[in-house]
């Protein structure tokens, strides 16, 4: 496996590769940055995030319109 040489930033769901890496929950705290990785992956058209957020109820989220992504690393198989 391969990642791309750097973070990409993120402008729009239907734009990211089949498999990456997303940052989310983007935040700053006293000037430091904070986030979340979570895997986006793409097959035969259907996009889901695995998440492995212990508050969640189920880590298969497709719940896209509160996921806010700043940036992404592409997994190049």
């Amino acid at each position: 496996m391969q990642t791309s040489a750097n973070e990409i930033p993120v402008t729009g769901w239907g734009n990211l590769p089949d498999l990456a890496l997303l940052s989310i929950k983007h935040h700053q705290e006293d000037s430091k940055d904070f986030w979340h990785w979570v895997v986006f992956k793409r097959i035969d058209g259907q996009s889901f995030v695995l998440d492995s957020a212990s508050y969640l109820d189920k880590n298969l989220r497709q719940d896209f319109d509160v996921m806010h992504p700043k940036w992404f690393i592409e997994v190049i198989l």
